[in-house]
C-alpha cells in the first residue's frame, strides 16, 4: 500500500521519521526525530497505519514546541540532570545521600580529639598550615569521605584539573554525581526537566509499565506547552502560566476529568520540587471547565445474542477476539487484565471453571476470581494465544481492534470492549442479582467482599469448593442465561447436523 509522508517500514514494523527544521537543529541532539507506530506490516490496516501518522506528527509539533519554548541552556542542563540521576541509579546512590551522615557517638568522641590535635599543630606551627586544613579536611568531613568511597574515580577528575587538563563530558557527570552527594546546593535539580527525573527516580516510576508510560506522555505534553527552563525565582510564574495554557489548550479536546488526570503526576513533580527542595512554590491546578461525562452505552439484549452468536460459531470473528469478548462481557474484565494473566491464574479444568485476577489492577478492588459459564470450550482452546496476541500488542490496539469488531458485527456506532463491561452490570441488576454479586465478579468497590479477599490465595480445589465462589458462579449463570441458552442451542444444531451427515454416509 502506498504509505504517508514520513513513515517507513523496517524491520517488519511501521516508524515515522521527520528532520528538525535547520533553525532548531543547533538546540537538537539528534538530525530526525523519530517515532516507532507500534504496528506490524503483516496485519496494520491503511486506516491504523494513517492514525498513528497522524498521532506521531502531532507527537512531532509538541516536540518542536518544546525545543523552540524552552531555554537553550535548559535543554542541556536537564540533559545532564538526567544523566548524572542515572550515573548514581546504577551503584544505588541517590543525590544528597551523605548530607547527614549518622555517626556513632564513640566515633565523634574520638573525631574530635583528633580535631582538637589538628587545631594545637596549627596554632604552634608545628606541621605546614595547608597540610594540617587538609589532615582536617580528609578527618572530619564524613561526607566527602562516603561520596569519594561511592565515586571511586573523583580522583581522576581532581588529578585532571590539578594538572589544568580539559574534563570530558563523563568526567563532568562525575564531578555532579559527586557533589550531588554531598552538597545541599547541588542536590537540588536544576530544570524542570531535571526534577521530573528526580520525581521518577523519588518514586521508583517503571516507564516501561502501562503506567508509567501513561505518566511520561503526560510530562511531555505539558513541558512541551509550557517549556522547560532553569528553576529561578521566576519558576512559579512560568509554571503557573504553562499549567494554564495546557488547560486551554486541552479544553474541547478532552473531558475535564482528563485534563485533571493528565496534570495529576505533573502536580505531582511540582509538590515533590516545593516539598522536598524547599522551591517554595505555591501551586494549585489552573480553573478547568467542568464537562459533562462520557456515558457508556450498554449492549441491547438482541445486540448481545447477535454478537455472542457470531463468537461462538466464529463466524467472521477470529477466536482470539471471541475470547476477549466472552471474558470482557461475563467477567467485566479489561483487556489489560486478560493480557496479564499467567498460567497460575487460569484454572479452567476446574471442578468449578475460573480465573483469578490477582496481578498489577487498576486498585485493590479490582482483584478478584471470575466464575467461566459462557464459552468455556472456546475459551480453555484459545486463552493462550488470545493473551500473547495481547501481550505482543500496543496497548491502545487490542481495544481498537474489539471496537470495530463490535461496530461491524452489532451496527452499533457507540459501542466498545469497555461497554461490555457496563453491559454485565445492567444485565446483573436485570437478573435481580445482589450489588455484591456484581461487586465481586467484575472488581468494583464494596466493603462486604473485602473480607474474601483470602481466596486469592486459595488454589483450584479450595476456590471450587469455596461456598462464595460457587453462589458467584450460581449468579453469574442466572445473569448470562438467555446466552447460555443460545450456546446450548447452538451445539445442538452442530450435534443434528453431525448426527444427519454420519446417517447420510
Amino acid at each position: 500500500m502506498k504509505l504517508p509522508k514520513y513513515i517507513s517500514l523496517r524491520s517488519g514494523t511501521y516508524h515515522y521519521q521527520r528532520d528538525y527544521p535547520t533553525k532548531l537543529k543547533h538546540l537538537c541532539h539528534t538530525k530526525a526525530y523519530t517515532k516507532p507506530l507500534g504496528l506490524f506490516a503483516n496485519n496494520a490496516t491503511a486506516t491504523e497505519i494513517t492514525k498513528a501518522a497522524l498521532e506521531a506528527g502531532e507527537a512531532y509539533d509538541r516536540q518542536l514546541t518544546l525545543i523552540s519554548s524552552s531555554d537553550p541552556d535548559a535543554l542541556s542542563a536537564t540533559d545532564k540532570d538526567k544523566a548524572v540521576i542515572e550515573f548514581l541509579r546504577r551503584r544505588g546512590l541517590r543525590k544528597g545521600q551523605y548530607l547527614r551522615v549518622k555517626k556513632d557517638a564513640a566515633i565523634s568522641m574520638q573525631e574530635q580529639k583528633m580535631a582538637d590535635e589538628v587545631r594545637s599543630l596549627l596554632t604552634d606551627g608545628g606541621i605546614e598550615r595547608a597540610a594540617a586544613e587538609d589532615l582536617s579536611y580528609q578527618s572530619f568531613t564524613d561526607e566527602a569521605l562516603h561520596a569519594d568511597w561511592a565515586i571511586p574515580e573523583m580522583d581522576d577528575v581532581e588529578n585532571k584539573q590539578a594538572r589544568g587538563q580539559k574534563l570530558t563530558l563523563q568526567d563532568q557527570i562525575v564531578g555532579d554525581a559527586w557533589l550531588s552527594l554531598v552538597n545541599k546546593q547541588e542536590a537540588k535539580p536544576k530544570t524542570l526537566g531535571g526534577l521530573w527525573a528526580e520525581y521518577v527516580s523519588d518514586r521508583s516510576i517503571d516507564v516501561n509499565s502501562r503506567k508509567g508510560k501513561k505518566y511520561v506522555n503526560y510530562w511531555k505534553q505539558w513541558i512541551a506547552i509550557a517549556g522547560d527552563c532553569i528553576i529561578g525565582p521566576l519558576s512559579q510564574a512560568h509554571i503557573r502560566e504553562g499549567l494554564a495554557d495546557y488547560a486551554k489548550d486541552r479544553a474541547g479536546k478532552v473531558s475535564s476529568s482528563s485534563i485533571e488526570r493528565e496534570l495529576s503526576p505533573v502536580m505531582a513533580c511540582l509538590r515533590l520540587g516545593s516539598e522536598v527542595y524547599g522551591f517554595d512554590w505555591n501551586l494549585k491546578l489552573p480553573r478547568i471547565k467542568k464537562t459533562e461525562p462520557n456515558h457508556r452505552h450498554p449492549l441491547e439484549p438482541d445486540h448481545q445474542l447477535e454478537l455472542i452468536k457470531s463468537v461462538l460459531t466464529e463466524d467472521g470473528i477470529k477466536p482470539m477476539y471471541g475470547v476477549t469478548l466472552l471474558l470482557c462481557l461475563q467477567g467485566g474484565m479489561m483487556v489489560s487484565e486478560i493480557a496479564r494473566l499467567r498460567p497460575e491464574d487460569i484454572a479452567l479444568d476446574a471442578v468449578l471453571p475460573h480465573l483469578v485476577i490477582r496481578n498489577k489492577t487498576k486498585n485493590e478492588d479490582r482483584k478478584r476470581i471470575v466464575p467461566i459459564v459462557l464459552g468455556l470450550e472456546l475459551i480453555k482452546e484459545h486463552l493462550g494465544s488470545t493473551v500473547r496476541w495481547l501481550k505482543n500488542t500496543t496497548e491502545s490496539g487490542p481495544s481498537a481492534t474489539i471496537k470495530k469488531i463490535m461496530r461491524r458485527t452489532i451496527d452499533s456506532p457507540n459501542t466498545s470492549a469497555h461497554c461490555l463491561r457496563h453491559t454485565f452490570k445492567i444485565n446483573g441488576q436485570n437478573a435481580g442479582v445482589s450489588v455484591l454479586t456484581l461487586a465481586s465478579i467484575a472488581g468494583w468497590a464494596d466493603p462486604q467482599r473485602k473480607t474474601s479477599k483470602h481466596l486469592l490465595k486459595y488454589g483450584s480445589t479450595g476456590i471450587s469448593k469455596d461456598a462464595t465462589i460457587i453462589k458467584l458462579r450460581d449468579d453469574s449463570m442466572i445473569i448470562h442465561n438467555e446466552l447460555i441458552e443460545l450456546e446450548v442451542s447452538l451445539k445442538d444444531q452442530n450435534s443434528n447436523v453431525l448426527a444427519f451427515a454420519t446417517q447420510g454416509s
